[in-house]
């Protein structure tokens, strides 16, 4: 007779032990194909048999403890212990004394609450603190330690960070992998809802390589590191206004970036973001975007290649003398703008034209003349080359590969694949020398003139430094994780950490810390040595911030805590009457 099925809503657990552990754990209902299966979930361990220690899964579903039946004999003092540290009122330590850097940790955690992090992931995991607190702390582990994530126990008995109990690899694992779709859109929801639609989000992505072949996005693709390796792609939406990341996407590696515009739009969208005006690079543009951007009535600034046929007939007409380019005395450029007309597809058969596009040329002879430089010596470094195979009656094995090495030249070959004859292909160098020095814009929607939309396009390198650091600073250049669930649960949290860099990063650059700090680093360390001390029964001390501490704290706008920042005596030591220098509460 099959065991009756319990519906009651309640988490029975049981013992369940293997080689080396012992488990609590319980079978969990789940709806495999419309039939009703079990799965076994951990919920803790056992020490001695009896004593039940509660895991991160456990703490995390705080709200269902009342759920959970116990069985006769198991020893919940670690469970009491643990439902302790919610009940109201100031907490005071319990555990063993210990003194802990502090510092930077403390930096982070308050610049996160300043861009209004906490408060979204408060949202994001339902007031969920210890969830929120363990998030922080596998963001801000690499930014202070530089280590990976199998450092981490060790790294919390040296520097106090969010999290109040030592993660363990197991508790990584748990972490990442039980961060939801749900849980990624909800946080892009709620940093969109801090944009507005005077913003500019630039569209940019990267390649991260990997060694492994688990993962199903990992593709062969166009290596931007220019390595030999499989890769992933990463799509990102950032602020050029609030110097932040505001959505993230993982592509197949071999997605080329024009076919990605159409689903960050949609995620957007789903985001409920502002109609915020886009900013792409060239790789990002061809006639189905444009037409797609145009359909939406998006404003977006867009690079094209000079050699276009949309921009084409424009360079040719300043070649003609019928249009004028004006030097900008700034940028050292010779600028025009024109309107394009251009008919997109508004909908299946039907043409439209687009009422607000135009095109900005910039002309830099300087640039023209570094590209003639590099195109005689392209010419006559493949020259040489084919001139050296021919001398040396060298059989080709693959000859499509050496007319792609040597693509200015047109190749014949004889009977045994060798080079028999070459000669310069004549209309593509000139081609390319009838738009060298050129950079073309295309501008939808935006009241701008040459030089503001030169000015708006070169903050995307903000994003291009973004990238850097996601690799540097963020130790996130590979993809480590071997499931799908850990990765998605990896790139969330690396977001949380890249938001929290980025605003230090913009602060540091905008307002002159990079005068007295080399690095974002650098600023991050200066606050290292402070401790935070814990003494059993007792409240925590902080020691005082003194020097470029306290400079740090003013320029990032951020209060020291109680007690931490210098005294200044209100009463004269002379007279005993208040001192008219004192500082005023």
């Amino acid at each position: 007779m099959a065991r009756p099925r319990r519906d009651d809503n309640k988490i029975y657990l049981h013992v369940r032990r293997n080689v080396k552990s012992t488990y609590a754990s319980a079978n969990e209902a789940y709806d495999n194909n419309g039939r009703r299966s079990y799965r076994i979930v951990d919920w803790g361990t056992m020490e001695d048999g009896t004593v039940f220690v509660p895991n991160k899964r456990f703490i995390y579903a705080r709200d269902s403890w009342d759920a959970f039946v116990f069985p006769e004999g198991w020893d919940l003092c670690r469970f009491e212990e643990l439902k302790s540290k919610y009940k109201p009122g100031r907490p005071a330590y319990t555990r063993k004394d210990r003194s802990l850097l502090y510092g930077s940790v403390w930096l982070l955690t308050e610049i996160a609450r300043k861009v209004g992090l906490v408060e979204d992931l408060m949202q994001v995991f339902g007031g969920n603190a210890d969830m929120v607190n363990d998030v922080l702390t596998l963001a801000f582990f690499p930014l202070v330690s530089g280590k990976s994530y199998n450092h981490l126990a060790q790294w919390q008995r040296i520097e106090r960070l969010p999290s109040a109990d030592i993660l363990a690899s197991r508790d990584v694992t748990l972490l990442t992998q039980s961060i939801t779709e749900a849980d990624r859109m909800n946080l892009f929801s709620l940093r969109c809802r801090r944009i507005d639609k005077n913003h500019v989000l630039a569209v940019d992505s990267t390649s991260k390589s990997t060694y492994g072949r688990t993962l199903a996005d990992i593709r062969w693709g166009r290596n931007k590191e220019g390595l030999g390796l499989a890769q992933t792609n990463e799509v990102v939406v950032y602020s050029l206004n609030g110097h932040m990341p505001v959505v993230y996407q993982q592509l197949a590696g071999n997605m080329p970036d024009m076919r990605t515009m159409e689903l960050v739009q949609q995620i957007l969208d789903h985001c409920q973001c502002p109609n915020a005006p886009i900013l792409t690079d060239r790789g990002y543009l061809s006639q189905t975007v444009i037409d797609f951007l145009l359909r939406k009535g998006h404003p977006f600034i867009a690079c094209i290649k000079a050699d276009s046929s949309m921009v084409g007939g424009l360079i040719g007409s300043i070649k003609a003398g019928a249009v004028q380019m004006e030097i900008n005395i700034e940028t050292k450029n010779y600028e025009a703008v024109q309107p394009v007309r251009y008919y997109y597809e508004a909908r299946a058969g039907e043409g439209r034209k687009a009422a607000d596009l135009k095109a900005c040329l910039y002309f830099s002879s300087v640039r023209e003349s570094m590209g003639l430089t590099e195109l005689d010596i392209v010419l006559k470094e493949q020259r040489l080359e084919l001139e050296d195979l021919k001398a040396q009656k060298t059989a080709i094995p693959v000859e499509q590969e050496l007319k792609r090495d040597c693509d200015l030249y047109d190749i014949t070959f004889d009977a045994g694949h060798r080079v028999q004859a070459f000669s310069v292909k004549e209309k593509k160098v000139a081609a390319r020398k009838r738009t060298m020095g050129y950079i073309a814009m295309l501008v939808n929607g935006m009241d701008l003139d040459a030089s503001s939309a030169w000015r708006t396009y070169s903050l995307r390198d903000e994003q291009e430094k973004y990238f850097s650091d996601m690799k540097g600073a963020m130790l996130d250049g590979r993809n480590p994780a071997w499931s799908e669930k850990g990765k998605e649960g990896r790139m969330f949290v690396h977001f949380v950490g890249l938001t929290v860099y980025s605003h230090i990063k913009d602060v540091w650059k905008r307002l002159g810390l990079k005068d007295q700090f080399e690095t974002v680093g650098e600023v991050i360390d200066e606050m290292k040595n402070i401790r935070c001390i814990e003494h059993t029964g007792k409240a925590k001390i902080i020691t005082p911030f003194v020097g470029k501490q306290l400079k740090i704290c003013e320029y990032y706008g951020l209060e020291v805590p109680e007690g931490c920042a210098p005294k200044q005596k209100k009463v004269s030591s002379k007279t005993g009457r208040k001192n008219k220098n004192a500082a005023q509460d």
